[in-house]
């Protein structure tokens, strides 16, 4: 199997065929740069899609490369090949993503069988000649994932049960615990549904867009009627105590008993709905 493969076929892992490096050519027997890896499909003709963000700078023909396609990536500053396509997707100058097809796993040019060569190089050597490209092996990237930021803030609406997001590392998930989809915006979020899941409570505040709550890093809004709840109980715990209502609020030990107030309260009105 391989380590960066996936990033071209998504939700299938293709292993490795030929590596990148010297080899003798299968069909030429000659010993020569392998400037990529090839990636098998089991002789399936799969979809190939582009890494994450970028442009199609040049796609054609030619006898030895099949049908192909250059694809710059400037996150990265690196430009990608795509070799031996059984047919091509985009077009030159198309704006493409990581759910972009770039075309079709084929036989074209010079090969053996169905795979997918892909070259890997540092855009600026784009317009350089073939033995003049500074190849890398794509096996041996490290990729890192582009941040993504999430979610579109709200106003305070006091009619309704609202988290905010006081940091700019909380992750948003598809699901409580579940796939990290990116970052979530510092800001408000209108509450639309929340569920216990291992040690946090999840609040959802988009479609498939769900954020843990801990105090440490987010604020939790009750609409008017939680609120006059809450400071009932906090005016019992007042005249219980020496301490002045401000010097509580204050305190974070005490902080993290109104949060975890707040979170029985919601989720007492979720069982009563």
């Amino acid at each position: 199997m391989s380590k960066n493969g996936k990033l071209l076929f998504r939700d299938y892992d293709p292993y490795i065929t030929s590596s990148f490096g010297y080899r003798i050519h299968p069909i030429t027997e000659v010993n020569t740069l392998h400037s990529g890896v090839d990636y098998g499909t089991n002789n399936m003709k799969l979809p190939t899609y582009a890494i994450e963000s970028g442009k199609v700078v040049k796609t054609g023909y030619s006898n030895t490369s099949g049908n192909y396609v250059y694809v710059n990536y400037p996150r990265l500053n690196k430009n990608a090949l795509y070799q031996h396509l059984d047919s091509i997707s985009v077009k030159v100058g198309e704006v493409v993503s990581s759910e972009t097809i770039i075309g079709y796993v084929g036989s074209t040019g010079q090969v053996t069988g169905i795979h997918l060569h892909f070259g890997f190089f540092p855009s600026v050597d784009q317009n350089k000649g073939w033995y003049d490209k500074r190849w890398e092996d794509f096996e041996k990237y490290e990729y890192v994932k582009p941040i993504i930021t999430l979610g579109e803030v709200d106003d305070r609406d006091l009619s309704e049960l609202q988290i905010e997001v006081l940091v700019d590392n909380l992750r948003a998930r598809k699901d409580p615990n579940g796939e990290v989809l990116g970052y979530i915006r510092k800001g408000i979020y209108t509450v639309l549904d929340s569920k216990v899941d291992g040690d946090y409570t999840w609040y959802l505040v988009s479609d498939n867009l769900w954020i843990a709550y801990d105090p440490s890093w987010a604020n939790l809004y009750f609409n008017s009627n939680q609120e006059e709840l809450e400071n009932e109980i906090l005016e019992e715990l007042d005249e219980d105590s020496s301490l002045e209502f401000e010097t509580l609020e204050e305190s974070s030990f005490f902080k993290r008993i109104f949060a975890n107030i707040r979170i029985f309260l919601e989720k007492l009105l979720n069982f009563l709905k």
